[in-house]
């Protein structure tokens, strides 16, 4: 049972990270699923990595524009 502590660790233990480190996981996170949901909804699997490919670059252009949108909320109503 020793030797299974660090492994467990490892699923007990935050990993500290940034505001940049938290940004740069949204790409790979978004690209997972639009991988997935687009291997659900295409007829055709060569239509699979563009269709992904596009809806992670819809999906996080969207969140950063909702980030700026709201930044720029917060700065007219500081």
């Amino acid at each position: 049972m020793d030797g299974l502590a660090p492994i467990l660790a490892i699923f007990t233990t935050p990993v500290p990270l940034t505001g940049v480190q938290h940004l740069l996981l949204l790409a790979p996170l978004c690209v997972a699923i639009s991988i997935v949901y687009k291997t659900l909804r295409c007829e055709d699997m060569s239509d699979v990595p563009r269709a992904a490919l596009g809806q992670s670059v819809t999906v996080i252009l969207a969140m950063v524009g909702v980030g700026v949108a709201v930044w720029l909320l917060y700065l007219l109503m500081k």
